[in-house]
């Protein structure tokens, strides 16, 4: 399998089984984020050198770099126009239980006005479509946050730094849209083949249940039951995906290649 040489996959607690090398690695799951989350919180400096927060929308441009519409009035623009230095909070809104299970990025870097924001400003409208309303107004400007450092931290112990030239380099996972509805319709509809992935492609042969918590294009994770307690579980394709609607053949081969280890036609 090609794939970047730094991955994530960084647990506490028992190993994760399987294939943990196949994880994307944490500059993918960076880019990844930054693509499928629409708000942030920004902190600027005030004048006194403080930290300031606020929440802002943004869209990212196509090296991952945040787009933002803010006004000349806000606080944070005052803080910007005295001091660029700034960072935005991005976190994973999907999923239940503890809130710092989930990932989350910062983005350190410096705050640029963008004089001109050409197709920037058309993604941007794109992504948030009511700020049409004031996105004209003459005391409104796009902003851009040149990205120099990336903190990421996919859960409990699964942390790193991600420099600034692997965070534009890496590519955004292309299966990020669909993969929701996939691991939705996996737990839904075919928990037995979850299970089975677990049994043998992660090597938990005493699983009792397994349920899809993560797909990309290097493979699954699978959340898995077992009598010693809970697991948690990577397997990978034969090669990486390019497309979402490669998705469905590649879990389909990994059911026939268990199937086919454990004998079943």
């Amino acid at each position: 399998m090609t794939r970047p040489a730094s991955h994530g996959g960084g647990e506490a607690g028992p190993p994760i089984a399987g294939d943990p090398s196949s994880f994307p690695s944490d500059a993918e799951l960076s880019r990844t984020l930054v693509a499928a989350t629409r708000i942030a919180s920004l902190s600027t400096l005030t004048a006194d050198g403080f930290p300031y927060g606020s929440v802002v929308s943004y869209a990212a441009d196509d090296a991952g770099a945040p787009v933002i519409l803010i006004s000349e009035m806000a606080e944070h623009t005052v803080n910007a126009r005295g001091d660029d230095r700034a960072s935005m909070l991005i976190v994973d809104g999907a999923g239940d239980g503890d809130p710092l299970g989930r990932a989350r990025l910062t983005l350190v870097g410096r705050l640029e006005v963008l004089d001109d924001p050409g197709a920037l400003r058309d993604r941007y409208l794109e992504t948030h479509p009511y700020a049409a309303y004031y996105a004209d107004f003459t005391d409104f400007a796009f902003w851009r946050l040149d990205v120099t450092q990336c903190r990421y931290v996919g859960g409990f112990g699964h942390m790193s730094w991600v420099t600034a030239d692997g965070y534009r380099d890496a590519a955004v996972d292309p299966l990020w849209e669909a993969a929701a509805g996939i691991i939705e319709h996996m737990n839904d509809d075919h928990a037995d083949a979850n299970l089975m992935y677990a049994q043998v492609q992660a090597g938990l042969d005493d699983a009792t249940d397994a349920a899809m918590v993560g797909i990309d294009r290097y493979g699954l994770t699978l959340r898995v039951t077992t009598p010693a307690g809970p697991r948690m579980a990577r397997v990978p394709y034969g090669e990486p995906l390019t497309a979402s609607d490669q998705a469905q053949a590649a879990v389909i081969e990994l059911l026939k290649e268990a199937r086919a280890q454990r004998g079943q036609a």
